[in-house]
């Protein structure tokens, strides 16, 4: 956002430039859903092209004070690119956003995609195009566009990322803390041969991952072996194709921990293999999405309170509104859950690797020498996953 403004430009500009009425420009500014995809694109068109800022907004980011009474409440979001590309967590949150923005009534303006990939070039004309002061950062964003929006007078709250700087508020999950008791349900229930299937090595959340399941381990005393840490894209096809590399190694694991968009892929590659969940193989999710509850069989995952991420986000954006300089920071740590269901066997009476007619015993089996090489693969884009 520039520090001065030239002559503001009005919604009566934007209609006029659009040939569309002021209350269609206005529905379209404040994020209301009933306008035609058409009338948006020409609205947002417009904005961009004018530069049109709300009134309210302008005036309170330049002066860096709260809305007075009266004012419209307006928060806008930043989603980073896996909100969009994985729509079975982040649901969730912005669900949990959009409900408690209602609840305040707030006017929430659903922003921009971002990501590691977006040049930093870029974040000029979208600090410029930002209709508001207080904005929600939705996922693991560049910690660079994070102190650039800071150093140009945004008010910042981080949801599912930890705050590169001290004066912004973050809402997060102790992930690590998560995997560690999701590996530790599989070691009371004896398995040894426990493998993870996780993301992208540089991805926070699955090195958050890594470090609860090696933690877990360590303190079992049970080594952790590099041939079962597999690395994959964070969808059920990678989860797929993981499990895939996990069955044909020299061996096969008796337990897999992943997050549950990967449980999926992987629940399927066991039975392509005519193996059962749990009683060959149990499988232990991470977030709880939608269907976790709803495979065959039901997914024993560490459930992440999604929605209460969201709301509690757009309350962090909401004080920083009302108490302004007064505001302290601060970083909340929600609570996670570990949510037992038929996938991991626990009461049903299956030994770790023990059904029937596997010949195979928690930490037993031919062949189990560890390969210290591990794996990591990507995904084939002419190949079609299930």
């Amino acid at each position: 956002m520039p520090r001065s403004l030239r002559a503001p430009v009005t919604l009566k500009h934007i209609a006029r430039h659009t040939g569309l009425s002021i209350m269609t420009v206005s529905r379209v500014v404040r994020g209301r859903p009933d306008v035609s995809p058409a009338s948006r694109r020409r609205v947002l068109a417009a904005v961009r092209r004018l530069g049109y800022i709300p009134n309210p907004a302008a005036q309170r980011l330049a002066s860096r004070t709260a809305p007075n009474a009266g004012d419209e409440r307006i928060i806008g979001t930043i989603l980073s690119p896996e909100v969009v590309t994985s729509h079975s967590y982040f649901a969730g949150i912005i669900q949990g956003i959009a409900d408690e923005a209602r609840r305040f009534d707030c006017h929430l303006l659903l922003g921009y995609g971002m990501g590691e990939a977006t040049p930093p070039s870029e974040y000029p004309r979208m600090i410029r195009e930002m209709m508001t002061r207080w904005l929600i950062l939705v996922g693991k964003l560049p910690p660079r566009l994070v102190r650039q929006l800071h150093a140009n007078g945004f008010s910042l709250v981080l949801v599912d990322m930890r705050s590169p700087i001290r004066d912004a508020d973050a809402v997060v999950c102790d992930d690590a803390q998560g995997a560690y008791e999701a590996t530790r349900h599989l070691i009371k229930l004896g398995h040894r041969r426990i493998a993870l299937i996780r993301g992208p090595a540089r991805h926070p959340f699955s090195q958050a991952l890594a470090s609860g399941y090696r933690r877990a381990l360590h303190e079992a005393g049970i080594p952790v072996r590099d041939d079962l840490v597999v690395e994959a894209p964070l969808r059920p096809e990678g989860g797929h194709e993981a499990t895939e590399i996990l069955l044909k190694g020299p061996g096969r694991p008796t337990a897999i921990f992943t997050n549950d968009d990967m449980a999926i892929g992987a629940m399927r590659a066991i039975h392509e293999q005519g193996l059962r969940v749990p009683d060959d193989l149990a499988l232990v999710g991470y977030d709880d999405i939608e269907y976790a509850a709803h495979t065959t069989p039901p997914l024993t995952t560490v459930a992440v309170p999604k929605d209460e991420m969201g709301r509690l986000a757009v309350r962090r954006a909401i004080a920083q509104m009302e108490q302004a300089e007064q505001h302290v920071f601060s970083t909340t740590v929600v609570s996670h859950t570990l949510l037992i269901r038929s996938s991991c066997g626990a009461g049903t009476g299956i030994r770790a690797g023990g059904g029937a007619g596997t010949g195979i015993r928690a930490g037993g089996g031919a062949g189990t020498s560890p390969n210290r090489q591990g794996a990591k693969i990507s995904l084939d884009p002419k190949r079609s996953y299930p």
